[in-house]
């Protein structure tokens, strides 16, 4: 959903599909503003999820929001509900998983284990089925990711 005409995303999905990278590299090469939910830092600036999403607002700017969260998690919901009524289109990155499992291995932040117990929850829950996010593939057909270019104006034309 664009609002005067700037781009509002929330992108979330399984871990080490590339959300937190791609949205970086929307910032350094679109101009976006990139807020990084796993940061918890600057997640503790703000006392409501209101106030995040007025100072998101505010910036007068695209942005894109990317969080790893976990799909049972009533307040988390409750934000993602809440960046959908201000209008940020919700993208969920998904794809090939061996690629996903091979990038998360190379970030070596997580556990292993980790990765499994996220992964496991996220095949349990409905949440995709609930949420009905847009889903766009990171990976191109030989398991590499996107062009960022590519992946952007995929994500614009969902």
């Amino acid at each position: 959903m664009t609002t005067l005409n700037r781009d509002l995303f929330l992108i979330t999905g399984i871990p080490g599909t590339g959300k937190t990278c791609y949205g970086d590299k929307f910032a350094t090469d679109f101009g976006f503003v990139h807020y990084d939910l796993e940061d918890q830092q600057a997640l503790n600036r703000f006392t409501t999820f209101a106030q995040l999403i007025i100072e998101l607002l505010s910036l007068n700017k695209s942005v894109i929001v990317t969080w790893g969260f976990n799909p049972e998690d009533p307040p988390s919901l409750e934000l993602i509900r809440q960046l959908r009524d201000a209008g940020f289109k919700m993208i969920w990155f998904d794809g090939n998983r061996p690629a996903a499992l091979r990038a998360f291995r190379r970030r070596d932040t997580v556990s292993e284990g980790a990765l499994v117990a996220q992964m496991e929850r996220i095949e349990r829950s409905t949440i995709v089925e609930r949420l009905k996010p847009t889903i766009i593939n990171s990976f191109d057909d030989l398991g590499h990711f996107k062009p960022t270019a590519q992946l952007l104006e995929e994500i614009r034309r969902a």
